[in-house]
């Protein structure tokens, strides 16, 4: 069995790597570069469990959290340290998706170094939790379950409540910095045949994906725009109700010399109350908009992650890097396992869609309940002044126009922020991504 020699190596900026595996993770396939990293001949690896590269240093909890996830049919990303077969050891940033009859991997260099150092430190406190209920007669499954365990708290520091938050930041985060570190799709004018018109169509379908990443890259910014909008005008709304109850309170007080004020109050309290349920019912579509939008943005990832991986094996196979017979069988796993992911996608992004239409109907609902409020008011006020009781009200009057005055500016800015979540996907071309698909699925099955 390796150990850890001390020497690490890191993975290339233009290297993707990847490897299929059956349902008990037995590698099937491998390209040429996972081989390379792996120190390993393509033949020591096919057929032997994935584990033959996990490193010694790696929480147990992590692989089992995998395992679960994949296990229930749902991709999962993750930082993993991996010891190659000369003892050496090296960084890779995995995507792991479930396919026909196994998994596939693919992995790349990691390039957000702030996270990736966070989450080393992470796992050395994970790994020392696991060893140490091991050396006290624990059995290794048992430990990992307490790794998984202690990684979710670990995570809770930094701000994540589950896995799922977690790698729904790092994918996009991930894919940006390995942009902006220079990776890009190179292209082959110069050849011909299948591979070539696959590499042209998946390439278009990457530069969409990778589009579509671009117009969601500030989901972030926009939903702490949103959560503190809604926040703020729950808090107008807050206040207005809180200062009709102190206004309806005179009104009542004076019902025998103003009994027509003191009938008019409730209708204006009810449309506030309405104005309020509407806005509770904004807030919690906002919420679920949000989760979607970071949903989204993980399938955005996915799927350029794996149409990159497919471009970078057509192109080594042009390049004669690939056998052509064997790489036919790994194009279609591929292919396959995009063409999944641009299901989900494409899903996702409906989702999204139909959730963004809904709030900016309710945000225009609440909108017309204030207008009506508006008008109600100012009835209600000339009402206090004919019967005299704006003396007496002191404050409140002007407190309450302020106010509603307040809440309709939060209300437009609310608009605002849903309109731009709108805008974000609708130049998206989905037509044009499946149409690419579709052409990449053709190719795949000529060259098998």
């Amino acid at each position: 069995m390796t150990s850890p020699n001390g020497n690490f190596h890191e993975v290339g900026i233009d290297d993707l790597f990847f490897s299929t595996t059956d349902k008990k993770g037995v590698i099937a396939q491998a390209n040429r570069v996972f081989c390379d990293y792996a120190r390993s001949a393509r033949e020591q690896l096919i057929g032997a469990p994935h584990n033959i590269i996990r490193h010694p240093d790696m929480p147990g909890g992590v692989f089992r959290l995998m395992w679960e996830m994949i296990g229930r049919g749902k991709p999962i990303c993750a930082y993993v340290l991996n010891l190659a077969g000369d003892g050496s050891s090296y960084w890779a940033f995995a995507t792991v998706t479930p396919m026909a009859g196994g998994y596939i991997s693919v992995r790349s260099r990691p390039c957000n170094d702030h996270v990736r150092t966070l989450v080393a430190e992470i796992y050395q406190r994970v790994r020392a939790i696991e060893i140490g209920v091991m050396d006290k007669g624990e059995s290794p499954a048992r430990a990992a379950r307490i790794g998984e365990s202690a990684l979710i708290e670990e995570l809770k520091t930094l701000g994540y409540e589950s896995y799922d938050e977690f790698m729904a930041d790092c994918l996009p985060a991930e894919i940006s910095a390995r942009a902006a570190a220079g990776a890009a799709v190179p292209s082959r004018p110069g050849a011909s045949g299948n591979n070539r018109v696959l590499l042209d169509s998946v390439a278009d379908m990457e530069g969409l994906i990778a589009a579509l990443a671009g117009d969601l890259s500030n989901a972030d910014a926009l939903a702490s725009d949103l959560d503190m909008q809604v926040s703020q005008t729950l808090d107008s709304l807050g206040a207005l109700e809180e200062t009709l109850a102190k206004a309806g309170e005179i009104a009542r007080a004076n019902e025998d010399d103003a009994p027509v004020l003191a009938s008019a109050t409730p209708a204006l309290e009810q449309q506030c109350h309405q104005v309020a349920e509407t806005m509770r019912t904004v807030l919690t579509h906002a919420d679920a908009m949000c989760a979607l939008r970071h949903q989204l943005r993980f399938h955005v990832g996915l799927g350029q992650m794996q149409a990159e991986t497919v471009c970078r094996f057509a192109i080594a196979t042009i390049d004669g890097k690939e056998d052509p017979e064997t790489s036919a069988h790994a194009t279609e796993s591929l292919i396959s396992v995009l063409s999944g992911g641009v299901a989900s996608l494409q899903t996702s992004l409906g989702e999204d869609r139909e959730k963004v239409a809904e709030m900016v109907g309710e945000v225009a609902l609440a909108e017309s309940n204030l207008r009506k409020t508006g008008l109600l008011l100012g009835r209600w006020v000339e009402m206090v002044k004919k019967f005299r009781l704006d003396h007496e009200m002191g404050d409140i009057l002007p407190t309450l126009t302020s106010t509603l005055d307040r809440l309709g500016d939060n209300l437009a800015a609310l608009h605002e922020t849903a309109e731009k979540f709108s805008s974000s996907t609708v130049g998206f071309d989905a037509q044009r991504l499946s149409d690419r698909m579709n052409q990449a699925l053709g190719c795949s099955a000529a060259l098998v």
